[in-house]
């Protein structure tokens, strides 16, 4: 007498997990630098710091972290933004974890209830994306930051090189549809 025998059901690998995004993609980056995980140049690494330790002694300084505050900073670049040129024309202009650091800075940090920082000083590497990070912070500051009659100016030591950042705002505009509706 032969007995079937049935085969087990085959065992389904499961798909790794995928890390989630962190929620708090500004403060992530500083504590990435400050452990050693992402190199950074001292004035990154004391930005970094400085981030981390103003989450706890800012408030008897008056400063509040908005989480929200940057997080709509950084959705308005990556949901509202294009970017132009080569292999990224009309590609979301999804934010580099340094590229959320700084938005995040720059909307994200209060003093009452106006922002804290009112200038930026980013210097890296050519073809990093500093222009088109300028000029998205331009495009945030004329349509999405609640002022009325808002201006932005690019300003340089020569004319052509503020034209740079003319330009990608306004290929940003327009190959936007949600500003292409608005401006």
């Amino acid at each position: 007498m032969t007995a079937a025998v049935e085969a087990p059901p085959p065992v389904r690998k499961r798909a790794p997990r995928r890390k989630a995004a962190p929620l708090d993609r500004a403060t992530d980056y500083a504590t990435r630098v400050m452990s050693g995980e992402l190199i950074a140049g001292p004035h990154v690494r004391d930005a970094c710091a400085r981030h981390l330790r103003d989450l706890h002694e800012g408030p008897a300084r008056g400063l509040t972290w908005s989480l929200p505050h940057a997080l709509e900073a950084m959705a308005f670049f990556e949901e509202v933004l294009r970017l132009n040129g080569g292999d990224y024309e009309g590609a979301p202009f999804v934010l580099q974890p340094w590229q959320c650091f700084i938005v995040g800075s720059l909307f994200g940090w209060l003093r009452g209830d106006v922002r804290r920082f009112r200038v930026a000083y980013v210097e890296t590497a050519k073809g990093s994306g500093k222009s088109p990070l300028a000029a998205g912070v331009g495009m945030l500051g004329l349509t999405a930051d609640g002022e009325a009659r808002a201006e932005i100016y690019a300003a340089a030591t020569k004319k052509d090189q503020a034209m740079v950042l003319f330009r990608d705002a306004v290929a940003m505009y327009q190959q936007s549809p949600d500003l292409l509706k608005r401006l």
